[in-house]
């Protein structure tokens, strides 16, 4: 990596340069750009989408699997705050990685509300979501093999809900099936009316690192206040990419069955929420802006 004017690092050296140092050097960007490089967009923001989903998924995870461990060794640290974190802190991190590629949307909610205001193809949004699944299922499987000693500690276990819950959200046994629909439906409105703020491209476009302290704020204000109800989904592909990696992992059909069939809440109701969201946001902020 070559050395700018002013004596610090540059990646954005000339490319038709041909130098005797650039001879002598590996140059990964060059020999990327040669072999691994697509021009079309909807290639460009499936790969931004996946990548992203994965490392706000894997962080969001793996301090689920950092909490629950810690709390089996009764170590005095773990705090929900971990987990809270770990989610806003990886969707920061996400959305700072590829934002400037994809919009860095995360959630097929997100995605869906930005459809509704015209913001989003139909095809892009199919493809938006097929990422976004993939990419939380990608980090389900990471987060197992990161975890697995870990999770051989719980034994007989291991394969249990507790474990699941790693992985997945479950509802607390008190909470009725309708409760649990309205948990994810208010948790979603209010976050992704938060996030039209950010993406509305009426206001004044924010720059990607502010746009990306935001969206991980609000999250884990999110988390401080609905976390304890079923673990604050609020994304359908950042719990089903990771439900159905359970099912096939080992933990089998009560990933499915548990909280009385659960499973269809975080799917469903995010994206009522993200219709609600979009509504409130146009008659309240933006449709009094011109």
């Amino acid at each position: 990596m070559p050395l700018s004017e002013t004596g610090s690092l540059s990646i954005n050296q000339n490319e038709e340069s041909d130098t005797d140092f650039e001879k002598t050097t590996i140059n990964l960007r060059r020999l990327s750009r040669r072999y691994i490089k697509t021009r079309n967009s909807l290639v460009r923001v499936f790969l931004a989408e996946l990548l992203g989903t994965f490392m706000f998924v894997f962080f969001g995870c793996s301090s689920v699997a950092q909490y629950k461990l810690l709390n089996k060794a009764k170590n005095d640290s773990a705090s929900f705050l971990l987990v809270n974190a770990g989610f806003g802190f990886g969707i920061l991190a996400a959305i700072l990685t590829v934002g400037k590629v994809s919009g860095a949307h995360l959630n097929p909610a997100v995605s869906f509300g930005i459809f509704l205001v015209g913001q989003l193809s139909l095809l892009k949004l199919v493809i938006y979501i097929i990422a976004q699944f993939i990419g939380a299922f990608i980090a389900a499987a990471t987060v197992y093999v990161l975890y697995y000693n870990g999770l051989t500690t719980f034994g007989d276990k291991m394969y249990s809900l507790e474990t699941a819950g790693i992985f997945g959200t479950y509802p607390r046994p008190e909470l009725s099936i309708w409760g649990g629909f309205f948990d994810q439906f208010i948790g979603t409105t209010l976050f992704v009316t938060g996030i039209m703020s950010v993406a509305d491209k009426i206001r004044d476009p924010l720059p990607n690192s502010m746009s990306a302290i935001m969206v991980g704020f609000l999250l884990f204000v999110v988390g401080n206040s609905i976390g304890y109800n079923a673990g604050f989904a609020v994304n359908p592909a950042r719990d089903f990419g990771p439900r159905f990696f359970t099912f096939i992992a080992g933990w089998g059909s009560q990933v499915f069955s548990a909280g009385n069939y659960y499973f269809w809440i975080p799917l469903v109701a995010p994206m009522f929420g993200s219709l609600a969201a979009t509504i409130i946001y146009l008659i309240f902020i933006s449709n009094h802006l011109h």
